[in-house]
């Protein structure tokens, strides 16, 4: 039951509790926001958008015609891909400091283009730090002859990713 003859007492707080309830907040809210600057890479939307118009630049090379003339000045190989072409990919991936699991490549196989391409599809699997998979797909973006990626996949694993790559090179 509520007593309507006695008065209410109100609670004053002091200007040492208002202070520190004050200075709280603003260390919650310091923390909060470090926390959140730390979980997020550096400068990750501008990689990202970069990272997105290069994908698009190689999705609409991939669509010009298959012709020996449609492709850029060394990135077709003359004759047989040579045998050291998978160990330079190793050492330029783990050169950038990528941990490189898998590095396939296939038997190659004839094109249906009017000059005679043999295609060698290639496969590769590594992981490492975000840092050394941008330097990774940078070294690949130098690499002669020039190896036309079909599928890029990147998984991030907390403090590392993962990066499934798939795609081509081409030999006349």
């Amino acid at each position: 039951m509520i007593d309507l003859a006695r008065p209410r007492r109100h609670t004053n707080l002091s200007v040492a509790q208002l202070w520190s309830m004050g200075v709280a907040i603003a260390a919650t809210a310091l923390v909060s926001g470090s926390v959140y600057m730390f979980s997020v890479p550096g400068e990750a939307e501008g990689r990202l958008t970069a990272m997105e118009a290069q994908l698009k630049s190689l999705e609409a090379a991939s669509k010009i015609p298959g012709d020996v003339q449609a492709f850029p000045a060394g990135s077709v190989c003359g004759g047989k891909l040579f045998s050291g072409y998978k160990d330079q990919l190793a050492l330029a991936l783990g050169g950038s400091g990528l941990d490189v699991g898998v590095l396939e490549i296939a038997q190659p196989e004839a094109t249906q283009t009017r000059i005679s391409l043999q295609v060698y599809a290639i496969s590769i699997k590594a992981s490492g730090p975000y840092e050394s998979m941008v330097n990774g797909l940078n070294a690949l973006s130098r690499f002669r002859p020039t190896l036309f990626l079909d599928t890029v996949s990147v998984r991030n694993k907390t403090d590392a990713v993962e990066i499934d790559l798939k795609g081509r090179v081409f030999c006349r």
